[in-house]
């Protein structure tokens, strides 16, 4: 594959890693109310550190996803 990638196929490369960033971010956003949920009927037994730990994880994920699709939309340089 070329580098750098023509600008066509930049924006839509930019805009499937936004649309799957916001996506995961709403996920982990319904996964988080899930875990609340179990902690307030449950208790603090029911939420163990690895639920949190992956929710951050994907949290974390979600972010760098749209910060690269932002950056590969405006044409960016997005090598760190």
């Amino acid at each position: 594959m070329a580098w750098p990638l023509p600008p066509a196929t930049r924006r839509l490369v930019g805009l499937l890693f936004l649309i799957a960033g916001f996506l995961l971010l709403l996920g982990v956003a319904l996964r988080l109310y899930v875990i609340y949920d179990a902690y307030q009927r449950l208790g603090a037994d029911a939420v163990g550190s690895t639920q949190l730990i992956l929710s951050l994880m994907m949290v974390i994920g979600g972010v760098m996803m749209l910060r690269y699709g932002w950056r590969e939309r405006r044409g960016n340089d997005t090598v760190d």
